[in-house]
């Protein structure tokens, strides 16, 4: 990951090494809502994402009731995972160069994933593509890449970290 650093250091390098445009975190969620009553099902989702990432997710709630969607106060929403520093960049790292070609008929993640401020936001429907990880459950997962210090040249910056964009 110094390849990256360095390459970020050269074309968008400032005064002070604090104010240089950078990866602030990688955010990994799967939604478990439709599985409320299964808990076996929830806990493999669980120690899966916990095997993928490396760290142990957090289980958020549902804090509101909402009648359409039949969820109750106090129902589990999502299993939600913040990486930063080492841990997110070796997830990067595995993330580009080993997952993204196992993706059936990937050509680049689309532009249209990018939001206003810089961040991506794409989602796996199967985990399976992870290595050394056979899911016998099918499930997805929504990734959002965070960005700090960086107001334009969105695309350039994720460029220069090698990030496939069709």
């Amino acid at each position: 990951m110094k390849m990256y650093y360095f390459k970020l250091i050269k074309e968008f390098s400032k005064k002070k090494n604090i104010f240089n445009p950078n990866i602030d975190k990688i955010i990994i969620r799967s939604g478990i809502a439709k599985f409320n009553n299964d808990k076996k099902h929830i806990k493999y989702i669980f120690e899966s994402l916990n095997f993928i990432t490396g760290q142990k997710p957090i289980l958020i709630k549902i804090k509101k009731p909402i009648s359409n969607f039949k969820s109750k106060k106090g129902d589990l929403a999502c299993i939600n995972i913040t990486l930063r520093k080492n841990l997110m960049w070796n997830f990067y790292y595995k993330l580009i160069n080993i997952v993204a070609p196992k993706i059936r008929e990937f050509n680049g993640f689309k532009i249209k994933s990018l939001d206003r401020f810089g961040n991506f936001h794409f989602g796996i429907d199967d985990c399976s593509v992870f290595p050394d990880f056979f899911s016998e459950k099918k499930f997805g997962i929504n990734i959002s890449i965070v960005l700090k210090n960086l107001k334009k040249n969105f695309l350039e910056f994720y460029k220069l970290i090698n990030f496939p964009i069709n």
